[in-house]
């Protein structure tokens, strides 16, 4: 069977290397497609696959979002109608899940932000079985128009993908100058992103000054912000890709504006705290309510859970790592659904319970039991 991998954004590569090399390991052929952005191709190089590299991210204008991704739909469909996969794959791709519904391809998503309402409006109508974490109120989904009969939620998150295969590796403290547990790691605002509505000051601004004076390796995603930063003498900003995931296991405290980098640490075990200006993601609720997580966009606040965080750093990993492990692992759900799917020909879906009220979406089979359980537990 040829699967069709679309990975459109840095974080992707973590979280399909692992569902990559299993489906080769069982005798598939896997077609990756890519576009110019955030690092993209430097990362899946540095992982050694093979891929396309199809149009590029349009910015942060709408009008440059709408002709870029117009122009990269065009070149995905040639492509595709000529590669001829059987099964498609993509994780808050815009333009995979409509080429594969033109196509009739079979396709699987993983969608875990549903503040994206514009994005998703453009995934969730022609996904043929949407993964979901069960942390989203499945209505969020079914509003930007997911089918009701083809979702399935995943109680965990998605960065526990990106784990697969890890072994934390000291060479990258060594590029960087770096001690085991005597630095911080920090991320900015997601500034380009269609769904990000804060300041373009980043509250790490005034975080920074009010930290212990040790190093602080800090991921910019724009050239205006990392220039916001060069004036700190603490702070280091890698000009090229690092092993991130390592970076993290050895890190002190993880303190982010965005999601991603967070949620890794927490999968790691690594104490982390979110300063993410706007309206939080269901799955960033509940890492807060689990215990796992602390957000405040605060500075003072920030900073003295910051220095709680690093007097109790042992036994706060522990606590994370015993929470962690009993979550799902999204990989794991793909791989047990591309197999059905070859057996059968279907996936394994969720279907709305029939309720007196139709459009309470908290029906759902699994969402509830889900949730009981952990309440009687």
């Amino acid at each position: 069977m040829k699967v069709w991998i679309d990975i459109t954004n840095a974080p992707h590569v973590h979280f399909f290397k692992g569902v990559i090399r299993e489906l080769e390991k069982a005798g598939h052929e896997v077609l990756v497609t890519t576009r110019e952005f955030d690092g993209l191709t430097g990362i899946l190089d540095m992982l050694g696959f093979d891929y396309y590299v199809v149009g590029k991210h349009g910015g942060a204008t709408l009008e440059g979002k709408l002709l870029a991704g117009t122009e990269r739909m065009y070149k995905l469909s040639k492509l595709i109608i000529e590669e001829k996969p059987d099964l498609a794959l993509y994780k808050h791709s815009a333009e995979a899940p409509r080429v594969a519904f033109g196509l009739q391809i079979p396709s699987v998503g993983f969608v875990d932000n549903e503040t994206a309402v514009a994005q998703n409006k453009l995934i969730l109508p022609y996904t043929t079985l949407l993964l979901y974490p069960t942390a989203i109120d499945a209505y969020e989904l079914l509003r930007s128009g997911a089918d009701p009969n083809g979702m399935r939620p995943v109680k965990g998150f998605s960065e526990l993908a990106h784990l697969y295969g890890f072994i934390p590796d000291k060479k990258v403290l060594k590029e960087l100058g770096l001690r085991r547990g005597e630095y911080i790691v920090m991320r900015t605002e997601p500034i380009k992103a269609n769904y990000f509505n804060g300041p373009p000051r980043s509250v790490l601004e005034d975080v920074i000054p009010l930290l212990p004076d040790v190093p602080i390796v800090l991921f910019p995603r724009t050239e205006e912000q990392r220039r916001r930063f060069e004036h700190f003498e603490n702070v280091l900003m890698p000009e090229k890709p690092v092993d991130s995931l390592s970076l993290l296991y050895y890190a002190k405290l993880m303190i982010g504006a965005g999601g991603t980098m967070n949620r890794e640490a927490i999968a790691l075990g690594t104490p982390t705290i979110s300063t993410y200006p706007g309206r939080l993601l269901a799955v960033t609720k509940w890492l807060v309510e689990k215990g796992v997580k602390f957000h405040s966009t605060d500075p003072v606040k920030v900073a003295m859970m910051a220095e709680r965080m690093m007097e109790m750093n042992g036994s706060y990993r522990t606590y994370i790592r015993s929470v962690v492990s009993g979550f799902e692992n999204p990989m794991d759900v793909i791989l047990r659904e591309i197999e059905t799917y070859e057996e059968f020909g279907t996936f394994m879906t969720t279907k709305v319970e029939e309720t007196l009220d139709p459009g309470n979406a908290r029906g759902y089979v699994g969402l509830n039991e889900g949730r009981n359980k952990e309440e009687q537990n």
